[in-house]
């Protein structure tokens, strides 16, 4: 702003004297200063004398224009927009930009592309579900559409076109943010429920998320209203949504409805130190989240997997369906001081299902936690977000190597005994208990380039002796990200 208002104040002095100084060879000019009785010379032929007169008003005009679409476009990015188009390209931090001349509407295109390689040291038995070989694949490919429209509204559309399972829309939404304490979101996005979950994927200390992602639904259609308070210290966050057939789970279903019934979220978190208190706690955060719904014609489950996504150690039998009110409740913090940090989420459920076949029913009560910490080797800081290096990875200059963090997680899962004695599922192939853990090293390059290694190992215990899987599993994934 201090640059802007310094070229209209030249621009303003640049006028004044073009007014008050004589232009060679003006003849109003000279008519000003002959005293008044004296008889003006006649002019000669020629072009009228107004016309540079307007050429200079012009090109005042024409700076006027440019300041006034820096001004438009301040925040916006680099460059100047070009007056006359309509959309004009910008270049931002991430991704590319357009603008409309009054700074009403925006589209910004970013997104991310992740390949990896998976090994696994342990032989695999024929009896393990749900495996794959060694090798390479696409684990994500997305581009990301942002926009705004009239200030008030802004989106996003995010397709997945990664052929690891199946390319498929992920975000598709609106949101209403004029007010900071309601800010309202529809359409097709994640539910408010898990910090975890809300993390962005190229965000990740990890490959995957922890067990806990098998109790928690990953995106579903519906509306949220979001809003924070009391200087941001609480925010609150309660929707309405579908309950697709597969919501719960790791991956990404984002199925259409096949009952009438709809599930209530509602979650409050806390930030009790942001503005006072000891300084190391500024960046704790605790709360609760709660999601409340039945399913009626489905499990509302998908399969559950390892924490590398490489094995599937749970799944219903397929006449199993929900048979009442569903509920979970998602205990929850994290906290950031320097380069440390600590996050922590427990869920517990309380599930209604029943057999079709066998008329069996019963409540089943599952549940699994997740404590994860990282450590940055570098004179860097931790975030919930991206980590970003102060000093970007750069051959020329000493000490410009970037960021590099370690981590380490431990999660565990423990379904009800009833889910085998009433056999839900099939308790020769899958786990009744799961335990794991993660350790990883990430090479932060810059903000856009990252490199990691990961080990994930798992143990698995039956309900009986008919459990005939093995008894654990290990997957070291060696991954690039770029984002652009």
């Amino acid at each position: 702003m201090v640059i802007i208002g310094s070229l209209l104040v030249m621009l303003m002095l640049e006028g004044m004297c073009t007014a008050a100084e004589p232009t060679p060879g003006d003849p109003l000019a000279a008519e000003r200063e002959m005293p008044p009785d004296t008889v003006p010379p006649e002019q000669p032929a020629g072009p009228q004398p107004l016309s540079k007169a307007r050429q200079q008003l012009r090109e005042m005009d024409r700076r006027l224009n440019v300041l006034e679409n820096l001004m438009v476009g301040r925040g916006h990015g680099r460059g100047v927009m070009e007056r006359g188009l309509g959309w004009s390209p910008e270049h931002e931090e991430r991704g590319f930009a357009l603008y409309s001349n009054d700074g009403r509407y925006r589209l910004h295109l970013n997104g991310g592309i992740q390949t990896q390689y998976n090994a696994f040291p342990r032989s695999r038995s024929s009896q393990d579900p749900g495996t794959a070989p060694d090798g390479f694949e696409f684990r994500r490919v997305r581009p990301i559409l942002d926009f705004r429209i009239a200030n008030y509204l802004r989106g996003q559309i995010m397709p997945d076109l990664a052929p690891r399972r199946r390319s498929e829309l992920y975000n598709a939404f609106v949101d209403w943010d004029y007010y900071e304490w309601a800010r309202v979101r529809i359409g097709l996005f994640k539910p408010a429920l898990s910090l975890e979950k809300l993390q962005g994927e190229f965000d990740l200390i990890f490959a995957e998320r922890s067990l806990v992602q098998n109790f928690v639904p990953f995106r579903d259609f519906g509306v949220q209203l979001t809003g924070s308070g009391f200087q941001r210290h609480i925010r609150y966050d309660l929707g309405v949504f579908n309950g697709s057939p597969q919501a719960i789970g790791p991956a990404n279903f984002g199925a259409p409805s096949t009952d009438n019934n709809k599930h209530l979220l509602v979650r409050l978190m806390a930030t009790p130190f942001l503005l006072r208190g000891p300084r190391a706690l500024r960046q704790l955060q605790i709360g609760v989240g709660v999601m409340y719904g039945a399913f009626s014609n489905t499990a509302g489950q998908q399969p559950m997997l390892t924490m590398g996504q490489d094995r599937t150690i749970f799944q219903y039998r397929d006449t199993v369906t929900g048979d009442g009110f569903h509920t979970r409740v998602v205990p929850q913090m994290m906290w950031f001081w320097g380069r440390l940090g600590v996050t922590s989420l427990f869920v517990h459920t309380w599930e209604p299902k029943r057999d079709m076949v066998t008329g069996n029913s019963a409540v089943l009560q599952h549940e699994a936690f997740v404590v994860q910490g990282q450590f940055l080797l570098t004179d860097d800081e931790a975030s919930y977000n991206r980590v970003t290096p102060k000093h970007p990875f750069d051959l020329t200059k000493p000490g410009a190597w970037g960021a590099w963090e370690l981590a380490a997680r431990y999660s565990q899962q423990r379904l009800d005994p009833e889910v085998f004695a009433l056999n839900f599922s099939d308790s020769t192939q899958f786990a009744q208990m799961t335990k794991a853990f993660s350790a990883a090293l990430n090479w932060y390059l810059n903000r856009e380039l990252r490199l990691q290694c990961i080990w994930e190992h798992s143990d698995f215990k039956g309900a009986n002796s008919s459990y005939s899987a093995s008894g654990t599993d290990d997957v070291v994934i060696s991954r690039f990200t770029i984002l652009y």
